[in-house]
This record gives C-alpha cells, sequence and structure tokens, in this order.
C-alpha cells in the first residue's frame, strides 16, 4: 500500500514538475515578445510594436506584463492621435496593475476626447508622483485644457505656473495667462490671483488687469495704486510697456468723452464704398438720435491709410479721443490686430469683419455678422421639418464654398440627416454639366430597382424620363450671379423635384427675371428683408429712401442697427464707464432691430432671427 501512496506522490510530483516547465517556458516567451514590443516602440516602429503588443495582451491573463503591455500601447495610440483607442486599452488594465503612467495617459486621453470633468478628476492626484520630464509636461498641459474648459480659470493659472517650473519657454505661457486675466476672470478671482502669485510674472500680471479694470471703472487712484505696488516689485514680467502707459493715463482727470464712439472704416482706397455704405447707416442713426438725445458724436478713422496699423488707431481712439465703444472694423485684413488692441484697452468693440474668431479673443469684443453656422441651421431645420432627409452640397472651389459646405455638413450630422455627395466647380465656371452629372450619379454604375410578382416571376420598372436625383435638398453656396447660371442648367441635366437650399448671397434682383422660373422650389435665408412688415425695418427703408434717394444695402442697414444700439446703451444714465457698456451688450437680450440681431451669445457673437426667402411671382418674398 505504501508503495502504491510513493509510486502516486511520485506521478504526482512529476506532473507538477513538467507542469511549472511548461508554464515557464510559456511564462518566458511572452516576456520575449513583451521585450520585442519595447524594443519596437524604442526604435519608432510603432506600427510593428503595436502588432506584437496587441498579440501579447490577447493571448496573456491578466498579469503586471500584460499592464505594461497594455500601457505601452496607450502610449503609442497617444503618440499617434488615437485616442479612442487608447482609452479602450488603458480602462482594460485592473486597478492594482494601474502605474501613474496608465493615470495619466488615461487621464489626457479623456481630456483629449472632451471629457473635461472626467478627466480632470483622473489627473489632479498625479501632481506628486514621480512622473519623468514629458509626462510632467504632458499632465499640466491637459490639466490646463481640463480645468480651462471647465471655466475654473485661477485653476488654469495655476497649471500654467506649475509649467513655468518645469522651464520651458516662458513668453507662450505667460502670453496664456496674460488672455485669461485679461478675459476670463471674474474681479473676485483676479484679486485672489493677484495674491496667490505675488512677486511672480502671473501675480504682476494680475495687479496690471486690476488696474486696467480700475481705470476702466473710473477709479484712478485705485489704478495708481495697484501700477505703484506693480512697479515696486523686482519680479520679471514681460508688461511693464502697457503698465507705464497705464499709469500715464490715471493721472488724466475725467478722461473718459461720454458721448464719443469710435469707428474704423476703409474710408479711401479700393474698399472706400464699402466703407461709405457703412458711414450710411451710422450717420442715419446719428441723425436721428440727436434729433431728441443729447448730442453724440462719431469719430472716423479711415484703416486704408498705407503704412498705418490698425492697432494705433485703435488706441488712437481710447487714449486721445477717450471713446466709449468702437464700431468696426470692416475688412478681416485689419480685424484682428484692431480687436486684440481693443480688448487690451477694455474697450467694447463691435465689428462686422467675418475674421474666424474675433469674439473668442476676448470679452469686450463683440460681433454683428450674420455667421455660416447661423445660415446653415436655419435651412437645414426648414428642410428637414418638410420631409428633406439627405442631402448633397454643391459648391464653388473657393474660401466662400468650403467654409459653407463644412458648416453645412457638421450641423446635418448633429440634426441627424444624410450626406449623399459634395461636388465642386471652379470659382468662375460657366459650364456646369459636369458637376451635375456628378450629383445624378451618371459616371456610375446605378443598379436598376426590380419588383417581385405574385408569381415569383421579377419584373423591371420602366425607365423614368430623367433619372430621379438621389437626394431631397440641393445646398448651393454661391452668390445670385453664379446661381442664375446654375439653375436653368440644373433643370436642363434633370434635377428635378428637388428642395435648392440658398445662402443669403442669394437675395439679390439677379435671382429674379427669366432665372426665377428655375427656383420654384428653392428657398434661401437673409437677416434683412427690405419688404418685412416689421416696423422697424419699415422705419428704416422710409428713412433711407428719404435721406439718400436710394435703396439701402445689408450694409448700411447693419450699420443702423450697431448705431442705434451703442447710442441708446450710452444715453443709460447707469452706464458711466467702459465697462458698463460691455455689461449692456452681454445682457442684451429681445432686442428689436432691422437686421434681426436679438442680442449677443456667451462668445460675443450676434444671436440673430434670419427670414426664410423664396421666389413667387418673380418676386422674392418672406416663406410663411
Amino acid at each position: 500500500m505504501k508503495q502504491i501512496y510513493c509510486l502516486i506522490l511520485a506521478g504526482t510530483l512529476f506532473v507538477n514538475l513538467l507542469l511549472s516547465f511548461s508554464l515557464a517556458t510559456v511564462a518566458r516567451a511572452e516576456v520575449a515578445e513583451l521585450k520585442q514590443g519595447q524594443q519596437l516602440f524604442q526604435a519608432g516602429d510603432l506600427n510593428q510594436a503595436l502588432a506584437v503588443l496587441r498579440s501579447f495582451v490577447q493571448q496573456s491573463p491578466d498579469s503586471i506584463e500584460t499592464a505594461q503591455a497594455s500601457a505601452l500601447i496607450g502610449r503609442i495610440f497617444t503618440q499617434q492621435h488615437n485616442y479612442t483607442d487608447a482609452i479602450l486599452y488603458l480602462q482594460r488594465i485592473p486597478s492594482t496593475f494601474r502605474s501613474p503612467e496608465v493615470e495619466l495617459l488615461l487621464g489626457n486621453a479623456l481630456v483629449k476626447m472632451g471629457q473635461y470633468p472626467v478627466g480632470l478628476k483622473q489627473l489632479q492626484h498625479l501632481s506628486n508622483e514621480p512622473l519623468n520630464y514629458a509626462d510632467k509636461l504632458m499632465l499640466y498641459r491637459a490639466l490646463l485644457v481640463a480645468a480651462t474648459e471647465n471655466q475654473q480659470f485661477l485653476l488654469s493659472l495655476f497649471y500654467l505656473q506649475q509649467q513655468l517650473s518645469l522651464n520651458l519657454n516662458s513668453a507662450p505661457i505667460l502670453a496664456q495667462a496674460h488672455y485669461l486675466l485679461q478675459s476670463r476672470l471674474s474681479d473676485e478671482d483676479l484679486a485672489e490671483a493677484a495674491f496667490m502669485w505675488q512677486e511672480t510674472a502671473i501675480g504682476q500680471d494680475a495687479l496690471l488687469q486690476q488696474a486696467r479694470r480700475a481705470l476702466v471703472q473710473q477709479q484712478p487712484e485705485l489704478a495708481k495704486r495697484q501700477l505703484q505696488k506693480l512697479f515696486a516689485s523686482s519680479a520679471t514680467f514681460p508688461y511693464w510697456q502697457e503698465a507705464e502707459q497705464l499709469l500715464q493715463r490715471t493721472s488724466v482727470d475725467n478722461w473718459l468723452s461720454r458721448d464719443s464712439i469710435g469707428v474704423l472704416l476703409p474710408l479711401t482706397g479700393q474698399y472706400a464704398s464699402y466703407g461709405d455704405l457703412v458711414k450710411k447707416g451710422l450717420e442715419l442713426a446719428l441723425q436721428q438720435h440727436n434729433k431728441t438725445r443729447l448730442p453724440a458724436r462719431f469719430i472716423y478713422q479711415d484703416t486704408a491709410i498705407e503704412g498705418v496699423a490698425a492697432a494705433p488707431l485703435v488706441s488712437s481712439l481710447t487714449d486721445d479721443d477717450k471713446v466709449m465703444a468702437v464700431i468696426g472694423p470692416l475688412l478681416g485684413a485689419t480685424a484682428g490686430e484692431a480687436a486684440r488692441r481693443a480688448q487690451q484697452e477694455m474697450v467694447p468693440m463691435l465689428t462686422l469683419a467675418q475674421t474666424e474668431g474675433l469674439p473668442e479673443l476676448g470679452n469686450f469684443i463683440f460681433r454683428d455678422t450674420l455667421t455660416a453656422e447661423q445660415q446653415v441651421k436655419v435651412l437645414i431645420d426648414y428642410a428637414m421639418a418638410n420631409g428633406n432627409i439627405s442631402f448633397s452640397i454643391l459648391h464653388p472651389e473657393n474660401r466662400l464654398g468650403e467654409k459653407m459646405s463644412a458648416a453645412f455638413v457638421a450641423e446635418l450630422k448633429k440634426a441627424g440627416g444624410e450626406i449623399i455627395d459634395i461636388v465642386s466647380y471652379p470659382e468662375d465656371s460657366t459650364d456646369f454639366r459636369k458637376p451635375i452629372q456628378q450629383l445624378l450619379w451618371k459616371d456610375r454604375e446605378v443598379e436598376i430597382p426590380v419588383t417581385i410578382t405574385e408569381t415569383g416571376e421579377v419584373e423591371e420598372i420602366p425607365e423614368l424620363e430623367y433619372p430621379l436625383a438621389p437626394f431631397h435638398a440641393l445646398f448651393i453656396p454661391d452668390y445670385a450671379d453664379q446661381i442664375s447660371q446654375i439653375a436653368p442648367q440644373l433643370k436642363f441635366y434633370g434635377v428635378k423635384d428637388v428642395t435648392l437650399l440658398g445662402i443669403n448671397g442669394w437675395n439679390s434682383p439677379e435671382l429674379l427675371g427669366r432665372t426665377s422660373r428655375f427656383l420654384k422650389d428653392a428657398v434661401f435665408v437673409d437677416t434683412f428683408y427690405p419688404d418685412s412688415n416689421n416696423p422697424e425695418v419699415r422705419r428704416f427703408m422710409e428713412l433711407y429712401r428719404q435721406t439718400y434717394k436710394e435703396e439701402p444695402t445689408i450694409l448700411g442697414a447693419q450699420a443702423f442697427d450697431i448705431a442705434t444700439l451703442l447710442l441708446q446703451i450710452i444715453d443709460d444714465p447707469e452706464v458711466k464707464n467702459r465697462d458698463d457698456v460691455r455689461r449692456k451688450l452681454v445682457d442684451l437680450n429681445n432686442h428689436l432691430g432691422v437686421t434681426g440681431t436679438t442680442g449677443f451669445d456667451l462668445y460675443g457673437e450676434a444671436i440673430k432671427q434670419l427670414y426664410l426667402l423664396h421666389i413667387k411671382r418673380g418676386r422674392i418674398v418672406e416663406l410663411k
């Protein structure tokens, strides 16, 4: 019996030894695969490293080695900006195996994917972890983005200060801090920033912005004390010149001119005709205002003078003329520079320029223009409410066509519609046969639809006289002169029973006459409709025609609106300084104007009510 037990025990030991040897061999093979993946990564062969590491992770149970492999996969996907897959692998790592590196990569990926609150929470505890230099930089940059997007701007400044401690180039970091201090912090947070970071460059900048705000609110003595404290410090600070200019201004008594508004327009040169149209609208509003209110004035600066930059013109209006607000610029070439200086001077600017990102430059910048996003949203809402769910785009090969098309696709995606095709044509085209045939898929193989009869026989549907368009609605972001050529050719080449959607560039007499019969299914948008029953529009039309003996343009109408609004604001006895003007613009709601502006959004972009227009009996009329 003992011999049997001994044999069984010996056999069991032998099997265990074999199994241990086998497992050890497998483990050594797996570790070798992990090391191979690491070596490929270090050699820069990311795709091959991914292949090896993913194979290793799929075949191996959870262990410290698979966690290391998953972390490296997450890092590779991070370097390739594939944050979705990075999150997928990093989240699979059990919590017991998660290192600070894994937590960092996961938090960074969440921030990159727009999950700011979750990403911020994921990353905040990692500041004291022993990360290498590159990972510390990744951490603070991700934390900065997450905090800023969560509108925790004091926290954003903290993470900028942390980046400065890494001995990076300080100029871009301090420029980011300058923007936050100037445009995003409340008065309370600004005071806290000045206290928290005193004797640092960020603290000095906070003092500068406190002084600027005090001066805008007509508290020159407070501004002077804050600036004197700034100058008494030995901390390095890149905005000394601004501080010196501000200190000079504090010595001027009662420096704001309550009755003055600055205007930046091209009054000479090739764009003078546009500047003149805007000026007519401004002067008409001023004329009406001064008949019944305390007289105000516009102070004009010509943005078309060669060799004169826009920023000094803004400073001339704010420092020399002491205006309460600035209207303009009109042209994109000067708008960015002027807006940055206006934000620096903390003077409200209401611009007509369409340069991208202008209102985002700061809380003193407002824009009263019709955006691509506003137009396409109204068009898509109308089309989908009327049963159109599939769309194609036919656009010119220029900036307008590309911008409008991109906005249309983005908005349609939100609305749940379907893009069938996007076809372009050269900007100066007159023959549209090829792009129209592309829209109709005439250059593609199309299946002939069939039906099955009750007896099981296949029955072909006879061909129509013309092929049905594979979309319900067609968006064409171009101007009326081109539409007058495109519309007849659409009909000629077989685009029928399709809703045509157009931008405000369609709103022109050029669409009338012989072209109008090809546009019975067309709808377009605009903010200004001269034949509107809106009392404000009717009053403006009558005043303009009586004064100038001509029909107003959209520029004249927009200028009249802006001028009327600002003149009403500076008339308000509660408005004593530029910051009060800014607050009134921010709080504007349900305003009744000529061009549809009802207020401004959080970024300073005009909120507009648009007209839906179509052609009826040879006239452009509002769509009821």
